[in-house]
């Protein structure tokens, strides 16, 4: 079937062309950095108990380890909006970061007892 300028009518239809915009879902950063600074804090902190070299262990994990428990609360307050996204992250950086805490205090305990009983003299 032939138009009147020559192009042919049941070759000319195109259909609509749909664009599907993609959305990326949620990110819960608060509960990333949490986890990664959990990580961190155990690695350093987990050198606590050893001697001498604990003492600057402990004192450098513990800015890591407070700042692993304050965003592993607020990224798991922040999954609570965003369905769930990134509660175990958030969960993990917690775990990390109350367990880096408790090796810490445990080893600053165990050192103050060493040198006020005079074992470092």
């Amino acid at each position: 079937m032939m138009s009147r300028n020559g192009y042919d009518l049941a070759m000319s239809y195109q259909p609509p062309v749909t664009y599907v915009q993609i959305q990326k879902p949620p990110v819960n950063g608060s509960a990333i950095a949490g986890m990664i600074l959990g990580i961190v804090a155990l690695a350093i902190g987990i050198w606590a108990p050893i001697p001498f070299f604990g003492l600057v262990a402990g004192t450098v994990a513990f800015i890591p380890t407070l700042l692993a428990i304050t965003f592993g609360h607020i990224g798991l307050a922040g999954s609570k909006r965003l369905n769930n996204t990134g509660k175990a992250q958030a969960i993990t950086g917690l775990v990390l970061g109350y367990l880096t805490l408790a090796i810490i205090a445990f080893s600053s305990v165990v050192w103050f007892a060493f040198f006020a009983s005079g074992g470092g003299s």
